[in-house]
């Protein structure tokens, strides 16, 4: 019953939020909320007050609005619509995610569609047209089929536009796993997730679990990674879900030394890569961030260790000592 905050409040909360986010490392962030949430991004971008750069991502509630906003139209490296964010199912805590086959123990479960094939591929469909691609949250082995079916269905924008996505991507039928690549499709992940989600997935997934959160199988059949966080529900800090990608592990060290199946570990490079230029090329940002080279804004961040060299279980304990963004420290310690 209490009352929604009035859009100059949800600003001044946003703002706020932007040294919690230096403090990590971060320099960008790739928003999937509603109208307040842009409608509070664009009134700090007029003022010069936006402290982080937004890849905002639409829902689709507001496909209408979107496209009349087209992709990019009167925004910058600050702020750019950047697609259509979808819901295709559930989730794996829920055993809502949509599967092929039933959850271990529960043989009439197989998980809910939140849309139907036909549906999503209208959405794509207008989306597209309009210069936009999706952004799609896909759990189960059923749902990133249907996606994947979908989006090889209606194509993409074109070379050097802006890739479709596809949010979570946890469970992959083996069969699906190239398709990322051949598709050009970004498989949008949380490392962090894996680590944290072990335990239900063994419970639920059983042997499929082979294919779960499959980042180096990904890797290998030529898909691009994005890492991010997931946040509010995990913590925010990148440094935290480079250690899950790495290690396979708990901070506490579960499940052991080798990791939760640790043929899906990927490199610090891959992780890191994932998090930067990965996570620029999936949001049209790769022109202008995403990696230190000459003409490319000057957003970086100073750790207190070289996390290429140091004990991986160390990475977790990896803080920033400074951020800068676009030149400016924004964030510093020194």
């Amino acid at each position: 019953l209490a009352p929604s905050p009035e859009p100059a409040e949800v600003a001044d909360l946003v703002r706020e939020a932007f040294p919690h986010a230096w403090r990590v490392g971060l320099t960008t962030i790739h928003d999937m909320g509603g109208a307040a949430a842009f409608d509070a991004y664009q009134r700090l971008r007029s003022l010069g007050l936006l402290g982080i750069r937004v890849v905002k991502y639409l829902p689709i509630g507001m496909l209408d609005e979107a496209l009349a906003q087209l992709q990019g139209a009167g925004f910058d490296h600050w702020l750019r619509v950047a697609g259509i964010k979808v819901l295709a199912a559930g989730a794996l805590g829920a055993r809502t995610a949509a599967m092929l086959a039933p959850y271990d123990g529960e043989p009439e479960n197989t998980g809910v569609l939140t849309i139907e094939e036909e549906a999503l591929h209208d959405v794509a469909a207008r989306a597209l047209a309009a210069g936009l691609p999706l952004a799609v949250h896909a759990i189960g082995d059923r749902a990133n089929h249907m996606v994947l079916d979908v989006l090889e269905d209606v194509g993409s924008l074109g070379e050097g536009r802006l890739p479709h996505r596809i949010e979570h991507a946890q469970l992959l039928h083996p069969d699906d796993v190239k398709r990322f690549g051949a598709l050009g499709v970004v498989a949008s992940m949380q490392p962090i997730h894996a680590t944290q989600d072990a335990p239900m997935a063994d419970r639920y997934w059983g042997d499929r679990c082979v294919t779960a959160y499959a980042w180096n199988s990904l890797l290998r059949a030529g898909a691009t990674l994005a890492f991010g966080s997931d946040g509010p529900v995990e913590d925010i800090n990148p440094l935290l879900g480079i250690h899950a990608a790495v290690t396979r592990r708990s901070v506490d060290g579960s499940p052991g030394p080798g990791g939760w199946y640790p043929a899906e570990r990927v490199t610090v490079w891959d992780a890191v890569r994932a998090y930067t230029l990965g996570a620029a090329y999936a949001g049209g940002m790769d022109d202008w961030v995403g990696s230190l080279m000459p003409g490319k804004l000057a957003d970086l961040v100073v750790l207190d260790r070289d996390i290429f060299e140091c004990p991986p279980m160390e990475l977790a304990e990896t803080r920033a000592l400074a951020t800068m963004i676009g030149g400016k420290f924004v964030y510093s310690e020194f």
